[in-house]
């Protein structure tokens, strides 16, 4: 999703609604309020290949890290990223 995808869902939102996080899969009452938000400066790296057969996908900053045997197909792609968290994180001081 990007950043105008999320806008444009929110303008549909009550103003004074709480922002909450669910993780995939989880029940309802699992529901987190967001805490934080990092709009970090640097872009990340969004990777995606196969290791030992199986596909991965992941997403870190900074530039691509190097692999090891057993990685396939590996591709990766800059993206500028928003974070959000449900409670404090270092990710403010990573920049």
């Amino acid at each position: 999703m990007t950043v105008a995808e999320l806008i444009n869902l929110l303008q549909q939102a009550d103003p004074s609604s709480k922002v909450l996080f669910l993780g995939e899969y989880a029940d309802a009452d699992e529901a987190d309020e967001i805490q934080e938000v990092v709009i970090p400066t640097s872009e990340w790296t969004h990777e995606e290949g196969c290791y030992e057969g199986r596909q991965y996908e992941v997403r870190y900053p900074g530039p691509a890290a190097q692999r090891e045997v057993g990685y396939t197909d590996v591709k990766h792609e800059t993206e500028r990223v928003v974070l959000v968290s449900t409670g404090p994180t270092n990710l403010r001081y990573m920049e």
